[in-house]
């Protein structure tokens, strides 16, 4: 099913944009975003401009420890049960 992979991300971005489109104008790119926020100079557009960088590190990070100590761990696991059975 590699064919649909788009479908999904392409929903998830349109979801994104609809939800925040009033909130920030759909800065949902980082460097996007900082640009805007530099040639608009105002300190209105830096009060919440944090979030446009922590939150993707958190979701780095929050993704790096699922595949860590999940999916690695499930890996592991099947594995050794094969190995233990052989």
């Amino acid at each position: 099913m590699k064919v649909l992979a788009p479908l999904p991300i392409g929903f998830a971005v349109f979801m994104v944009h609809l939800a925040t489109i009033p909130i920030t104008g759909t800065g949902i790119n980082p460097a996007r975003s900082f640009g805007a926020a530099v040639i608009y100079n105002d300190a209105k557009a830096w009060d919440d401009h944090w979030l446009f960088w922590v939150g993707p590190f958190l979701g780095a990070a929050a993704a790096a420890f699922y595949h860590q100590f999940v999916i690695r761990a499930a890996a592991a696991k099947a594995l050794g049960s094969f190995r233990s059975n052989a």
